[in-house]
């Protein structure tokens, strides 16, 4: 190998670990985005469960009230 070769060589092989770089990157970014969007999904399912108990609660609570004056 000449000495000119040992440069151009080393580029290359910057230039294919970058590459590779930026793909494993984007990978992750899509995988980080994917489990973002299943927490947001999860939050809402969450609140509507919450809500769902609340109202279930109060039937509860007017049911025993009602119970309690018969």
């Amino acid at each position: 190998t000449s000495p000119i070769s040992i440069p151009h060589r080393a580029n290359e092989e910057i230039a294919q670990v970058r590459t590779k770089a930026k793909a494993e990157s984007a990978a992750l970014h899509a995988g980080l985005r994917k489990e973002q969007m299943k927490v947001e999904s999860l939050e809402r399912t969450l609140q509507q469960k919450n809500q769902e108990i609340e109202e279930l609660t109060k039937i509860c609570d007017e049911l025993i009230a009602k119970l309690g004056k018969s």
